[in-house]
């Protein structure tokens, strides 16, 4: 098992925390973990939905954007299938960039295309958007006022479209804390045929949730792994 840093932490190293999960070797930085987080990377249950999607219906060949790539596990589970050239991690948290990094080097040999940004919407202007970090760095999001301990910074956005065609996608990984209603507000183009992505009614209501789930049938994705449970799905386009 590689080991942590040995040098003392400083603020370009700071202290890590390391997690076994499906034979993934993970660091995270402990600043970025809260107890509920550190028990569930503990007991592996971390992304456990989206991981097990992925390994359900990724097909080699499929080029895979991971939104909200955090750690990196969802980043690895498919670079593992379809390879590191094949995949594009986006995370806005400045916080994680190095510890993706180095997840993905650690675990499949290649960062493949990390991408330090926050994607927005069509209709939502580039630039730089504002990114409130809150405890945990699973739950870093573009929408205010989640918590009030929550720390901002601005960090550059990109429409949705155009990084699928930086990452030549046809498939996408999604779990933005919220975001996704203005990222799917414009259709997916037709060379998407997989999306795995985690809704959060609770931040917009089960009524906006099921006018999402209704608008990706409408562009012909059908629902091939829900976990309702947690509000993660698999949607496929096409065979």
């Amino acid at each position: 098992m590689p080991s942590p840093d040995k040098q003392p932490p400083t603020p370009d190293r700071p202290e890590i925390e390391m997690f076994t999960i499906d034979g993934a070797e993970i660091e995270v930085p402990v600043a970025a973990l809260v107890p509920r987080l550190r028990g569930r990377l503990r007991d592996g249950g971390y992304e456990g939905h989206e991981r097990a999607l992925l390994r359900d219906h990724l097909r080699p060949g499929d080029r895979v954007l991971d939104l909200g790539a955090g750690a990196g596990l969802v980043s690895i589970t498919a670079a593992r299938i379809v390879g590191a050239a094949n995949v594009t991690s986006v995370e806005a948290n400045p916080a994680m960039l190095r510890h993706l990094r180095r997840n993905l080097r650690r675990n499949v040999g290649a960062e493949g295309s990390v991408l330090h940004m926050a994607a927005v919407g069509d209709d939502d202007p580039p630039g730089t958007i504002e990114l409130h970090v809150h405890p945990g760095f699973w739950s870093a999001s573009i929408l205010p006022g989640r918590a009030k301990n929550a720390q901002s910074c601005s960090v550059r956005a990109k429409p949705l479209s155009r990084l699928i065609r930086r990452a030549q996608a046809t498939v996408i990984a999604m779990d933005v804390e919220g975001a996704e209603q203005r990222l799917l507000a414009t259709p997916l183009p037709p060379q998407i045929r997989l999306l795995v992505i985690e809704l959060h009614p609770g931040l917009y209501g089960e009524s906006t949730r099921d006018g999402i789930l209704r608008d990706l049938a409408a562009q012909g994705f059908a629902d091939v792994g829900a976990k309702r449970t947690e509000e993660v799905f698999a949607l496929r386009r096409g065979d």
